[in-house]
């Protein structure tokens, strides 16, 4: 028995990274390029360029609504923690501050 194929079947779609969707959305919004062609390269519809175009618009309305500087987010520590490090830097301080006491001592006497 042979199996034929006929020019109905659909396309077999390769699956795109979010980077890949991401620089063909970018290629597609290059003036005077040819979209069409565009999407054809990555077997793509027009209705493909419109859900990444609306996924686009959604993520950059989500990430600019955000308050907040960017940089390490907060974090949640427990009071025993923030108790026993607050303990810590006050003993720190005090040390720091008994070295400095003893070393303007040292240098008056050496004056």
């Amino acid at each position: 028995m042979e199996t034929t194929m006929t020019t109905n079947q659909k396309k077999e779609r390769i699956k795109l990274t979010p980077e890949q969707l991401f620089n063909i959305y970018m290629e597609c919004n290059v003036p005077g390029v040819q979209v069409k062609t565009i999407l054809q390269q990555h077997n793509l519809n027009p209705w493909d360029l419109v859900a990444i175009r609306k996924k686009v618009k959604a993520a950059a309305l989500e990430t600019l609504s955000k308050p907040g500087k960017p940089g390490r987010k907060q974090q949640v520590i427990p009071v025993q923690q923030y108790q026993k490090t607050a303990r810590e830097l006050q003993e720190t301080k005090d040390a720091l501050a008994t070295v400095a006491y003893e070393l303007a001592l040292l240098k008056k006497r050496t004056d």
